[in-house]
């Protein structure tokens, strides 16, 4: 399974305590069946945490989501590295 580095930027104000703290976290892992793109949202100041993963393997929502846009802060991922 290919896995790229992870993706960490910073995301602005956390929702719980109103720090600056939160980290936007991306990272891809792929095989030739399966692709997984996972995102977290965490502050580190009061361990608030968010989580999302999209699995090629699942049926997706609907609507589907953009696998490699973060569904918090919209920003797009990185590039998978071969």
């Amino acid at each position: 399974m290919t896995t790229m580095p992870r993706d960490v930027q910073p995301a602005g104000t956390c929702p719980k305590c109103g720090s600056m703290a939160v980290t936007c976290t991306y990272n891809r892992f792929e095989n030739p069946t399966k692709r997984i793109d996972s995102w977290e949202h965490r502050c580190a100041d009061c361990g608030y945490r968010e989580t999302q993963a999209f699995r090629s393997d699942e049926p997706p929502p609907d609507p589907p989501p953009v696998a490699d846009v973060c569904p918090w802060c919209g920003r797009r991922g990185g590039k998978v590295l071969s």
